[in-house]
């Protein structure tokens, strides 16, 4: 059973995640949905590892959840050199996370509670470095581009200028000071130069109110939701949008493509955002490090998942058909 190689992944994280060195303060963050032999799998790994090791378990905070750590919680985070989160509480959005960040902390995150078999699949049966190559030519290409272009058979047709913004391969790894990612990796990621963004994105995976049980429709005006169409799904996601009372929540803020070959589509957005060819596109709250203009004054972040697009960079096609283009050297994931 996968639950019996909790002990190979969590060695794995802390030699390939974060790269945990001995002396380090190092926290394993959980919660109270969090199994707990997985967290005692990566205090062991720690302790294995020679950092100086603590596992914190905090209650429960839903996804929406805008309230910031208590003290005790906050100082705990911020007094670590690395941070491994194995709990649904979405840590790196807090206050907390990003005033540790600026001192030089490194996290790392993964949700394994009803994904553990992709959770430790996405980790230990990849051709690791081959995806953090392939991510990083895609960060490369994307970095140069001009104009890229996003369409698809059911209307989407979206493009925007890349050129002058950075990507982050997004391959799960914390092992810079500041770095906070999730893992499974392999979801390179950009911020589109916002006043360039126009067109159409029919989503036809997941938006961050759940799966779509028919397309929904977005209308984008730089950079800015104007229009939301779909039926039941398409309601869901714009209340939700609504729901926060922040204009910026309809901003769009990043694009993704996955690249992780065990990820799979229709389970849920974590998975499938990662799923070779999946195309993402992320509103609202936008990390400092996009060095977009949309900024981290806004709490909410919403994703949405594309399944069937093509990818145009400058005119020549990157990705179609979730098969990427062998002559731009990408591929053999």
């Amino acid at each position: 059973m996968a639950v019996s190689r909790w002990g190979e992944w969590a060695e794995a994280v802390m030699r390939m995640m974060v790269e945990v060195k001995p002396g380090e303060n190092l926290l394993i963050l959980a919660d109270t949905w969090t199994d707990m032999d997985i967290a005692e799998a990566c205090l062991i790994a720690g302790i294995n590892a020679k950092a100086n090791a603590q596992l914190l378990v905090i209650p429960r905070m839903a996804r929406g959840d805008r309230r910031e750590f208590n003290p005790s919680t906050a100082g705990a985070i911020v007094g670590a050199d690395v941070i491994v989160g194995v709990c649904e509480t979405p840590f790196g959005r807090r206050v907390a996370m990003r005033d540790a960040a600026k001192k030089g902390t490194r996290a790392a995150g993964a949700v394994p509670r009803g994904d553990e078999e992709w959770v430790i699949e996405g980790v230990l049966e990849v051709d690791f470095p081959h995806m953090i190559e392939m991510g990083e030519k895609i960060c490369e290409l994307w970095e140069k581009t001009e104009v890229c272009r996003v369409t698809s058979e059911l209307g989407t047709d979206v493009s925007f200028r890349l050129k002058g913004r950075p990507c982050d391969p997004c391959d799960g790894r914390a092992i810079e000071p500041g770095v906070v990612d999730y893992f499974p990796g392999g979801t390179p990621s950009i911020a589109p130069i916002e006043e360039t963004i126009n067109g159409t994105i029919v989503v036809d995976g997941f938006t961050s109110a759940g799966p779509v049980s028919e397309p929904v429709t977005a209308r984008l005006e730089k950079g800015v939701v104007t229009a939301i169409k779909g039926g039941e799904d398409a309601s869901a996601w714009r209340s939700l949008l609504e729901s926060t009372g922040e204009p910026k929540a309809f901003h769009l803020c990043h694009f993704n493509v996955g690249i992780n070959p065990r990820a799979r589509t229709g389970i849920d957005m974590n998975q499938e955002e990662k799923a070779v060819g999946v195309v993402t596109f992320g509103f609202g709250h936008q990390d400092a490090s996009y060095r977009g203009t949309v900024g981290q004054d806004v709490k909410m972040h919403t994703d949405v998942t594309l399944r069937s697009t093509a990818i145009h960079l400058d005119g020549v096609v990157m990705c179609e058909n979730r098969e990427f283009n062998l002559d731009l050297g990408l591929g053999g994931l």
